[in-house]
């Protein structure tokens, strides 16, 4: 039986201006096993799962998941649906360094099964800022 191929990444290169992150990642993932990445601070790991997310767009290279090219992907329908059946967790609690606070709160009410209305999401988000002294950080 053969296993099925999860994550398939090929030459895979991200850089930020003249900086080098990720300098041709080749990784396959299969089914039933898991991943841990490691390595010291400003190794790329974070980049790596942002460009497996489609929070980065990588520089260079072949990125596939679930037999299917990421990269594709534009419209926010088709990434929603692909970003519910990934998973993904940092070291610690952390937030996505390109969104704003709000759109940080409204990232996972988005990708409920049965999303709350628009209303519904701006209160949730409105409270969470008033609980916290963050009323004006949007």
């Amino acid at each position: 039986m053969e296993k099925e191929l999860v994550i398939d990444i090929k030459g895979l290169k991200k850089s930020f201006g003249t900086t080098e992150v990720l300098r041709g990642i080749d990784l396959e993932l299969y089914k039933g096993e898991n991943l841990v990445i490691l390595g010291k601070s400003g190794a790329g790991k974070s980049v790596l799962i942002k460009c497996i997310v489609k929070l980065e767009d990588p520089t260079e290279g072949s990125l596939k998941v679930f037999g299917e090219d990421i990269l594709t992907l534009s419209q926010e329908d088709e990434l929603n649906s692909y970003r519910r059946r990934v998973g993904f967790l940092f070291q610690g609690g952390a937030l996505y360094d390109a969104m704003t606070v709000e759109e940080n709160l409204r990232f996972p009410l988005d990708r409920l099964p049965e999303k709350p209305s628009e209303e519904d999401i701006q209160q949730r988000i409105d409270e969470a800022l008033e609980n916290v002294g963050l009323e004006d950080t949007r």
